[in-house]
C-alpha cells in the first residue's frame, strides 16, 4: 500500500519556490532596513545641535544598533507577512519624520 505522496520532481520544485521566496523576502527587507536606516541617518541632520560632527555621531549609533533589529523582525516575522509590514511602517514613519516639519 503506497501513501499519496508526491513525486520526487514536484517536492524538489516546492521546495525550491519555498527556498526563492524566502531569500526574496530577505532581499526586500535589508533593503527596506537600509532605505530605513539611511532616512533616520537623514533626520539626525535635524537634530537642534550646533556641532554637525555630534549630530552624526548620535545618527551613526542609532543606526548601529537598529539596523540589525530591523532586519531580525522583518524576516522574523515571515507569517502572514508581518514582517513585511512592520519594515514598511518603519521606512514610512522615517520618511514621514524627514518630510513632515518638526
Amino acid at each position: 500500500m503506497m501513501g499519496h505522496s508526491a513525486s520526487p520532481d514536484v517536492k524538489s520544485s516546492q521546495k525550491r519556490q519555498a527556498v526563492f521566496r524566502r531569500l526574496g523576502l530577505l532581499s526586500v527587507i535589508c533593503c527596506l532596513s537600509y532605505l530605513t536606516a539611511h532616512l533616520i541617518m537623514l533626520d539626525t541632520q535635524h537634530l537642534p545641535f550646533e556641532d554637525i560632527r555630534l549630530k552624526t555621531d548620535l545618527g551613526g549609533m542609532g543606526v548601529a544598533a537598529l539596523l540589525p533589529v530591523l532586519v531580525l523582525v522583518g524576516f522574523a516575522g515571515r507569517r502572514h507577512m508581518w514582517g513585511l509590514i512592520i519594515s514598511l511602517t518603519a521606512c514610512t514613519g522615517a520618511a514621514l519624520a524627514g518630510i513632515l516639519p518638526f
